[in-house]
């Protein structure tokens, strides 16, 4: 039996196993903490715990400048893991303070900025994590992402569940999570990156700089954009509605998400892949790739779509309790919002292979822009089911947009 080196490259199979499996350990770890939190806590402190994510989110996308997909699709070497790092902690102080901005801004109660500010700390601490993901991705050894991921997901769900039993507190369970997460950094992380590189001081040469952000900033400001698309209704959930209705809908609106973790573990996997058959010319591989994604991920939300109409209020009560079983409704609205938003998801990795970074802003705009406009009408007179609504209306047109594009941007290249 051949022993596989340290750094030899693994097949597409096993890398999509791998970060498969690390991605649905890790979706399942964020949905046990929700379960969690409505256990031992209460449906108020699910959208405490939810207004931070959601506030901090777009800072964090936006700050982020999708560096991890940038370097995993780096096939020229132009630039090095130092260089990528040293912009990853620069812009961790940015996201801080743009977020300690806006909560001066919304002028929340103190017990909630905290919330909101440590919740942006574990974001930046889990950020340094990401840019040796996106090496370790460009070398396709997704399995030490996957262990990493399956370590962070054991972490997250033994800190929230021995916390909040023991002292009710979500300030201290988010603050132990953020020095477990630098812990696990430190301690696994950085070691399997030194495989692959010996550059590990970051460099913050004002010319790389400048380069990578010019590259990244359109993906960064796109993903900020996406991410508004997703957290607008929640905030004006939360001023439209309160802390209770939002903890219900992010419960609800959770299971859409952890399906996207599955999406994004392939996407991720095949993002290499793509690049190189792009870069390539071999449109048709392209293509057919692409396609398959696509259909694979409307498949996953229709399933959804049926277990929810099927078996919806059995399900939110046993994960929940019976107070979710009349929100349903919502499930549904959300499940059918997923067919379109995993097959937009599938198609986005399309768009980022083809390094067509500057139209994605232009994108988010029109997403946000979409989310924004339909949350003010819709929320405040249909509620819940407004912002159901919402999400459906928005997933449509996140669709049809990247799927415009990508069709331009393909007969483009053959002439």
């Amino acid at each position: 039996m051949k022993i596989m080196s340290k750094t030899e490259k693994l097949t597409l199979k096993r890398n999509f196993s791998w970060n498969f499996v690390g991605s649905l350990i890790y979706s399942l770890s964020q949905f046990l903490v929700i379960i969690i939190i409505n256990k031992f806590g209460n449906v108020e402190l699910v959208g405490l715990y939810t207004l931070g994510l959601s506030v901090t989110a777009p800072i964090i996308m936006l700050t982020n400048l999708q560096l991890r997909q940038v370097q995993a699709t780096d096939t020229n070497g132009e630039y090095q893991f130092n260089d990528y790092f040293g912009i990853r902690i620069l812009m961790g102080f940015v996201a801080l303070l743009i977020t300690l901005i806006v909560t001066l801004i919304f002028d929340y109660e103190l017990s909630i900025t905290l919330v909101i500010l440590v919740v942006s700390l574990i974001k930046v601490v889990d950020s340094y994590s990401e840019v040796i993901y996106g090496h370790l991705q460009q070398n396709e050894r997704m399995d030490y992402i996957g262990v990493s991921r399956i370590l962070k997901g054991v972490l997250n769900v033994s800190v929230f569940f021995i916390v909040l039993q023991l002292k009710g507190s979500l300030t201290l369970t988010l603050i132990l999570i953020t020095v477990g997460l630098f812990l696990s950094f430190l301690i696994y992380d950085v070691r399997k990156v030194r495989y692959f590189t010996n550059k590990l001081t970051p460099s913050f040469k004002i010319t790389k700089m400048k380069g990578i952000i010019t590259l990244t900033f359109p993906l960064g400001l796109m993903l900020m954009l996406g991410s508004l698309n997703t957290n607008i209704p929640r905030v004006l959930i939360h001023r439209f509605m309160g802390t209770d209705s939002l903890g219900y809908f992010a419960s609800i609106a959770y299971l859409m998400v952890a399906g996207n973790l599955f999406i994004s573990s392939l996407g991720q996997a095949v993002a290499p892949r793509l690049a190189k058959l792009y870069a390539s010319g071999e449109s048709s591989k392209f293509n057919l790739l692409l396609l398959k994604m696509a259909g694979l991920g409307a498949l996953i939300g229709l399933m959804g779509v049926l277990v929810a109409t099927i078996l919806g209020e059995q399900i939110l009560t046993i994960i929940y309790s019976s107070d979710y079983a009349k929100y349903n409704y919502l499930l549904i609205l959300v499940m059918f919002a997923s067919v379109f938003s995993y097959s937009a998801s599938f198609l986005g990795y399309g768009l980022t292979a083809m390094r067509k970074f500057n139209i994605q802003p232009i994108l988010g705009v029109i997403w946000s822009g979409v989310s924004l406009v339909t949350s003010i009408i819709l929320i405040p007179y249909l509620g819940l089911k407004g912002a159901g609504y919402t999400l459906l209306i928005s997933s449509i047109i996140q669709l049809l947009t990247i799927h415009i594009t990508i069709w331009f941007g393909l007969n483009e290249k053959k002439q």
